[in-house]
């Protein structure tokens, strides 16, 4: 896996990401602890993530049809110049500023996160080529896992040691070495803009990946799996796992959230080992790694029994998040690469706020019981929904052509 890293380019723009995404942890702390003393802590603090997370979803698409029409590396640079401006003017207007003033920095910090993860998982594909595509997508899996770890961590011994305010200074000055290390990069041009059909306007763009995703049932399939995955499974776990273990004191909800990262780590340095004549049944089934941690809530087990299920659940995703991410750059075009992983990530992420929200709202009238267990079977009928799909058990892959792959050693 790591190995790929001596692809040329590809390991300065993975060490600048590497930092930005620690620095990504680092806000995700200091800056709930920056509004923590206002009296509104919750609503300020509400208010601004609702407003990144909208930012976020509203620019993914358009920000996809950006990065298949420039140069990337151009793209992460203004995506981190819109967050240096966020986070700064947050530091300027201070912890206390009205909440409509957070409501709009929110909306600027996701609007750049929203424009950098097509450019950024575009860019990356790009630099490894073809050959290469599976190591590069369990690098950035397991980058995303490591970052996620660390990076709330040092937030957290930031501010105990100094003050929110500094983690955020750190947040600003990860993304300026992000931009230091894209200077000059001078990558390929994707080739939607180089042949002039970029000259149709972001919109029509989009649609194209909209149109293109259709266009190969298999990966609408699974990306529609992810919705309701994600709006049935994923949001109220969310809320349950919390409610439930962090119930039980601060170390328990720690072990618990520790071992699915760790679970999840460890198997995206596994996951580009695997060779099978049916990745995407391998890939899908992975996801079914969650019902384990899902039952022992259920059932109320000990929290070691929760904390060994926990790594098992976040070891499946991983498998699923390697293989499907790495047959969705192998099946795209170059110059389709950001709208493709744009579109991805929007049907993910778009119905999570609200299903948070209502699954929140539902822990008022039903108990955790049977909310976990409409989240389990939910699990096993989308999975099972989608495997029929002509193309989802091989990722788009004709049989044949998997079972060469399988034979000689290489990602088909």
């Amino acid at each position: 896996m790591f190995s790929v890293l001596r692809v040329p380019k590809l390991g300065r723009v993975w060490a600048g990401q590497f930092v930005s995404l620690v620095g990504d942890g680092v806000y995700t702390v200091t800056v709930a602890l920056y509004l923590l003393h206002r009296d509104d802590a919750p609503q300020a603090l509400g208010t601004l993530l609702a407003a990144t997370a909208l930012g976020g979803i509203v620019t993914l698409l358009l920000g996809g049809a950006v990065a298949d029409r420039t140069r990337r590396s151009l793209v992460i640079c203004g995506a981190d110049l819109l967050r240096i401006l966020g986070v700064a003017a947050l530091l300027l207007a201070g912890p206390d500023a009205p909440i409509e003033l957070l409501a709009f920095l929110g909306l600027v910090f996701g609007c750049g996160a929203g424009v950098h993860r097509p450019a950024y998982t575009a860019l990356i594909a790009q630099l490894a080529g073809r050959d290469r595509r599976r190591e590069a997508s369990a690098l950035r899996a397991a980058t995303s896992r490591f970052t996620g770890i660390v990076g709330p961590v040092a937030g957290g011994a930031v501010a105990a040691a100094s003050s929110p305010g500094a983690g955020l200074l750190i947040n600003i000055a990860t993304f300026v070495f992000s931009m230091a290390t894209l200077v000059r990069l001078d990558e390929p041009h994707p080739g939607s803009a180089a042949d002039g059909s970029a000259k149709t306007g972001l919109v029509r763009e989009a649609l194209d990946g909209v149109a293109y995703v259709r266009g190969h049932g298999w990966m609408l399939g699974i990306m529609l799996q992810g919705t309701a995955q994600a709006a049935l499974v994923i949001a109220p776990m969310a809320v349950v796992v919390p409610l439930v273990i962090g119930g039980r004191g601060p170390a328990a909800l720690g072990l618990v959230t520790g071992a699915t990262a760790c679970g999840a780590l460890v198997a995206t340095l596994v996951a580009p080992r695997i060779r099978s004549r049916r990745t995407g049944t391998v890939a899908m089934l992975g996801l079914l790694c969650e019902l384990p941690q899902i039952a022992t809530v259920w059932a109320g087990a000990p929290t070691v029994w929760v904390v060994l299920c926990s790594v098992c659940a976040g070891a499946g995703s991983s498998v699923f998040a390697v293989l499907w991410g790495a047959a969705l750059q192998d099946r795209t075009p170059d110059s389709m690469l950001g709208r493709v992983f744009a579109l991805d990530a929007l049907l993910t992420q778009a119905l999570v706020p609200v299903c948070v929200a209502a699954a929140g709202l539902l822990l008022g009238v039903l108990s955790v019981s049977v909310i976990t267990a409409f989240a389990g079977c939910a699990l096993i009928l989308t999975v099972v929904a989608v495997l029929p799909v002509p193309g989802v058990s091989t990722l788009g892959s004709p049989p044949k052509q998997q079972a060469a792959a399988t034979r000689s050693g290489t990602p088909a």
